[in-house]
């Protein structure tokens, strides 16, 4: 119980984390040096102390990481600046269990009862309440941006979920499947190469605008100086420790309780947000955070 409650703070944490990485870095720099760090860190522990890095799902690890954490955790990283940490992480918690149940329902036949489906709906409800402009007031199109970016890495993320579990249960089939450090580390390995490309492309666009090259690249240094202890705090509290005491707990706990405990990350994240970001939230917002976020219990416990 306690490496899932250590879980959710953890991940509350390396959200924050993230968001004052990429408002210094730029989203796609943010992700790519966080990730960086994150495979040499998970890359020694399969190496020394991980078990059964080759075994017969790796090639599903890989592709679940090249969806979820390559195509979707990129996506994060844009909404992440625009939305802040408090935003995007409650669209995409609360977003990718029920779409990662429906992919299960169509793809793999996994049954989803009326107790599931209304759930499901309650935690699009609160959703929406959280998310609702004021009346009268106009999304600024910079959220609804955050908005459209932090939704795709929820459906990304949903099918990298699904992949995810086809890659246990294919590893498992002739022993023991791998750790939480190594299957983590083959999931960051799947995703690196979109990272690294979406990095590359932005560091070229960048080239090619010019215009005060020598202030802007001066900048940037000071960025990059300012950047480094978050994005070491985002990999370590996120990808490493995070995804450590997630397997810890799945290994202690029925895999249910133990997702439903994570969903409060959307909650954890609020005074974190408001302490750090200035992000206050409404009256109007925490209520539909509530919503949502006991929906995604619900779903997760009748799943």
């Amino acid at each position: 119980m306690w490496a899932a409650c250590l879980t959710t703070i953890l991940w509350a944490c390396s959200a924050v984390f993230a968001v004052r990485s990429a408002r210094l870095l730029g989203g796609t720099e943010a992700n790519f040096w966080r990730l960086t760090v994150a495979l040499v860190l998970l890359g020694l522990w399969s190496g020394t102390a991980g078990r059964a890095f080759i075994n017969d799902g790796w090639a599903w690890f890989v592709w679940s990481g090249f969806v979820g954490i390559g195509l979707g955790d990129t996506a994060m990283f844009q909404a992440l600046p625009r939305l802040g940490s408090r935003l995007t992480i409650l669209l995409i918690a609360c977003l990718t269990p029920p779409i990662a149940a429906l992919l299960e329902w169509l793809f793999l036949g996994t049954r989803l009862g009326p107790l599931s489906l209304a759930f499901g709906g309650c935690t699009l409800l609160g959703v929406g309440l959280a998310l609702a402009p004021r009346r009268g007031q106009e999304p600024h199109p910079h959220t609804v941006a955050g908005m459209l970016w932090a939704v795709a890495s929820a459906w990304l993320g949903g099918v990298g979920a699904v992949l995810n579990r086809v890659a246990f249960a294919e590893a498992a089939r002739h022993g023991p499947g791998p750790d939480g450090g190594t299957a983590a580390f083959l999931r960051v390995l799947g995703g690196y190469g979109v990272v690294w490309a979406a990095w590359r492309m932005a560091v070229r666009a960048r080239r090619r605008i010019g215009g005060g090259r020598a202030r802007t690249e001066s900048a940037r240094h000071v960025s990059r100086r300012q950047a480094v202890p978050w994005v070491l705090g985002n990999a370590l509290f996120g990808l490493v420790l995070g995804v450590s005491c997630y397997q810890w707990a799945l290994s202690q706990l029925p895999a249910g309780v133990v997702l439903a405990i994570t969903s409060l990350t959307p909650l954890t994240i609020i005074p974190l947000a408001w302490w750090m970001e200035g992000d206050r939230p409404t009256a109007r917002s925490l209520v539909g955070a509530v919503i949502a976020v006991g929906g995604v219990v619900g779903l997760v416990l009748t799943w």
